[in-house]
């Protein structure tokens, strides 16, 4: 058993966040842009590429996962193994949450129409309940990063080496 993930395995974790933490904020920003902005549908055109782009790096982040084994668990209590393995888990449904959410919007609404450039206007998706799931989803899971981010720094200053475990570049 490894003490630490693999490189392409903590790549894909790597780009995954950034791609997290740049879908958060390009949907946020492109929500108060006006409905006709050119910025908006560039935004947009980047939220449904960078979203897709998530969706696949997430699969292939699974795969590598099953395909590469457990790596040596952390030296701490049974109960916090379990509540870390929750926390992992719930970070994949919430994930796969928000891409069908946003791939369901973009079925049923003139969205595909939008970022082709076929409509002037981005369409009005807020009362469409899946574009309502899709923002909620997103609460979610930044409150999940969040704990993520805060386990890990909590587990390194109180043991230390849990970084270095995804970040292959450290010895």
């Amino acid at each position: 058993m490894q003490n630490r993930w693999s490189k392409p395995t903590a790549a894909l974790h790597w780009i995954g966040a950034l791609l997290i933490i740049g879908l958060a904020t390009v949907g946020f920003i492109m929500t108060d842009l006006p409905a006709e902005s050119s910025s908006r549908r560039l935004l947009s055109q980047m939220h449904t590429i960078g979203g897709l782009t998530l969706m696949l790096l997430t699969v292939a982040r699974l795969i590598m996962r099953r395909r590469g084994g457990p790596i040596e668990p952390l030296p701490i209590p049974v109960l916090h193994q379990r509540g870390i393995a929750a926390t992992h888990t719930l970070l994949y449904i919430v994930t796969f949450g928000l891409g069908l959410s946003g791939f369901i919007t973009g079925i049923r609404s003139t969205w595909p129409d939008y970022i082709q450039g076929k409509l002037a206007e981005a369409p009005a998706l807020g009362a469409v309940a899946s574009r309502q799931v899709h923002e909620v989803l997103v609460i979610a899971l930044l409150v999940l990063v969040g704990l993520h981010v805060g386990g890990v720094m909590l587990q390194q200053l109180r043991r230390g080496g849990v970084v270095r475990r995804m970040m292959p570049f450290l010895k």
